[in-house]
């Protein structure tokens, strides 16, 4: 395990909590220490490279993710498309690899992000990497992130 393992989960959770409750109004938003999705469910991916070399995987719950499309669309009872929840599921991973990107640079890390990924993963040998593993509980629903990494020579 990385020595900055403490410090990347910290700044990780800070992004979530960042989005969660200035972009989706959710106050509710917590850190859990229980498996929020299972293997089925949808995944986006967003990879990382720069200082820091990996891949950020939310794992979110088809529930979840049709709340958050809804707060998104204004209507707490709209019928949601998977097109709709596929934009959704890109945007909200947009929003917090983005933040993370930005407090990483505290850290002297400098970090490019690809686009996100529906389903499909960044990188595919993840044994070859660090993981940060956290579970969040909101409003919406509940979901969990990973981050692989691997710290880049200088």
């Amino acid at each position: 395990m990385s020595d900055n393992y403490d410090a990347y989960s910290k700044i990780l959770t800070k992004s979530v909590n960042h989005i969660f409750k200035k972009f989706l109004n959710d106050h509710s938003i917590s850190e859990v220490y229980e498996s929020q999705a299972s293997p089925r469910d949808p995944q986006i991916s967003i990879e990382i490279n720069g200082t820091l070399k990996g891949e950020l995987v939310i794992n979110m719950p088809e529930k979840t993710l049709t709340e958050i499309s809804r707060y998104f669309i204004g209507d707490s009872k709209a019928k949601i498309s998977k097109s709709v929840s596929t934009d959704v599921a890109g945007e909200i991973a947009n929003m917090i690899t983005g933040t993370f990107a930005n407090l990483m640079q505290y850290s002297k890390h400098d970090l490019v992000l690809s686009p996100p990924l529906f389903n499909e993963e960044a990188i595919s040998v993840k044994a070859l990497y660090d993981n940060v593993n956290i579970s969040f509980k909101s409003s919406f629903g509940g979901f969990d992130i990973d981050l692989y990494y691997r710290e880049e020579e200088n």
